[in-house]
């Protein structure tokens, strides 16, 4: 889980936003589930269905800090979709999937009530004193704001045709652009805390010319607007200013907003300060008669270039700076940003004849490899703690794709691994937040000889079985203090009916 800076929260409209979003609820219904627990030899374990693991179990284990009551498993609601969970877990906030309407759940007490019409997307702010909900009825995008303790939310715009961000600190506001009647578009701004009563006051801050779908990124103090257009808005000044108008250019703005990086058709990269549209500096990157697979920021004054040619296939990427650009290597290189700061995850492919094979690096900076793996890996992508020290990868032998499995648990000298007989499901791939927990669910046997999923914790002591999954993992939230998941799962309906969706919390 990524956590967000204070000043690029969240982008609630959009599919590249909130694509896979979740969902939510009615009634509570505490599921007490001992605690099966089990640390097995970390080095070379095998693991889930037929693998021949003795899971044990220990009744009677101490739920973890932080969990004073309850059990360490609960079912909280069925037939909802999660939608998001405050930082502090103070409250839940679901659609039914019915399309009857919005609740949010006291977590505390599990009192549950509606709060909005169905909402597809939600998101609280850092500090839980501002929830953000989106739906698309039809002819665009309406958006509401709750306040902890309102009746009900409050609508701030009904005919949005973009993102719609959050920006945080003492006095937060919420940005959008919506149509206008006159069939333009308007920058709008409200400040949800001030919202009362079912509706808020909303503020023009610019007209756009183009309703063309925009993607919103806040700053401290500029809102950037990219699509076919590019603008941004300063927002202590009160002034629009177009970055760049043609097509050909491609901009990406960085990690504070503060900066912007243009690429030329001529494969120049510019790199401008945002409030002044000074050019700071400009370089020219080695093209090889390539085109463009990945532009992006990994830090203030660093930009990674990809570039691919297809025959013969080969990829490469650079990292600029005011010097120049420098190889990293024949590979694809994007940013990733972690509590302990920002990475590159690189991924190549060696091809020797008709025979190819992945090699992948997790890499603290541009040439400086933190893990490295070859061969295939199942999940797309590792996971990765969030210090920084320790990687998670699901590899396989490429030659058999249905074949067995292996988790590696790679802490750098001394990696270990869990051995699977065939693919499992890796919809829940990632590390406890801020932790080296490794959280996975694992196939088990029942005792009727079904399969059933166990949640399952992987550490360097071996693995704990938290408690079983009630059907198929579709939704993992996970949130830090104390350290819990939120899981959706989906359970076939009787006489092919819908779909079940069971919402979980684990105390991890």
């Amino acid at each position: 889980m990524t956590s967000m800076t204070e000043g690029e929260r969240m982008s609630l409209l959009g599919s590249r936003s909130f694509a896979g979003s979740a969902w939510w609820a009615l009634g509570l219904v505490l599921l007490g589930m001992g605690l099966s627990h089990c640390k097995g030899d970390p080095d070379g374990v095998d693991a889930g269905v037929d693998a021949g693991v003795d899971a044990g179990v220990d009744g009677g284990e101490t739920p973890d800090a932080g969990w004073d009551a309850g059990p360490r498993v609960q079912t909280l609601m069925q037939d909802v979709n999660l939608l998001d969970v405050d930082a502090q877990q103070r409250w839940l906030v679901a659609a039914k999937r019915d399309g009857s309407g919005t609740v949010v759940q006291d977590l505390a007490t599990g009192e549950t009530r509606r709060i909005a019409p169905a909402a597809e997307r939600g998101a609280f702010s850092s500090d839980g004193r501002v929830l953000v909900l989106t739906h698309t009825p039809g002819g665009g995008n309406t958006a509401w704001a709750w306040r902890p303790g309102d009746a009900e939310a409050s609508v701030m715009g009904t005919r949005i045709v973009s993102g719609v961000v959050l920006k945080e600190g003492a006095n937060p506001y919420a940005a959008f652009i919506e149509r206008t009647d006159t069939g333009g578009a308007d920058l709008r701004r409200v400040f949800p805390l001030a919202c009362d009563g079912g509706t808020c006051e909303v503020e023009t801050l610019a007209h756009i010319e183009s309703t063309d779908a925009v993607e919103l990124t806040v700053g401290e103090r500029f809102l950037w607007l990219r699509g076919a257009r590019n603008w941004a808005f300063d927002t202590e000044q009160g002034t629009l200013a177009e970055i760049e108008r043609g097509f050909t250019n491609v901009v990406r703005v960085s990690p504070s907003v503060n900066r912007f990086a243009r690429l030329t058709p001529e494969w120049h990269l510019q790199l401008f300060e945002t409030r002044t549209q000074a050019l700071l500096w400009d370089v020219v990157v080695p093209s090889d008669d390539g085109y463009l697979k990945e532009f992006s920021f990994f830090d203030e004054d660093t930009v990674i270039v990809g570039r691919a040619v297809d025959l013969p296939p080969k990829e490469n990427s650079v990292a600029c700076t005011s010097q120049g650009c420098e190889l990293i290597g024949a590979t694809l290189c994007r940013t990733w940003r972690r509590e302990g700061g920002a990475v590159l995850f690189c991924a190549a492919t060696d091809c020797s004849g008709v025979r190819c094979a992945g090699s992948y690096d997790l890499m603290r900076s541009p040439g400086v490899t933190l893990f490295h793996l070859g061969g295939a890996i199942d999940h797309g992508e590792p996971a990765l703690s969030d210090d920084l020290s320790t990687a998670a990868w699901m590899t396989y032998d490429v030659s058999n794709p249905a074949g067995s499995r292996t988790l590696i648990r790679d802490p750098g000298m001394t990696p270990q691994w869990l051995s699977f007989p065939r693919r499992i499901d890796t919809t829940v791939f990632s590390f406890v937040p801020g932790q080296q927990r490794f959280v996975f669910v694992n196939p088990k046997q029942d005792a009727n000889g079904g399969a059933q999923n166990v949640l399952s914790l992987w550490d360097e002591a071996g693995v704990e079985e938290v408690g079983v999954v009630e059907g198929t993992p579709v939704h993992p939230l996970f949130r830090k203090a104390p350290p819990a998941l939120y899981l959706n799962s989906s359970q076939p309906g009787s006489n092919g009916g819908a779909d079940v969706r069971i919402l979980q919390r684990f105390a991890l």
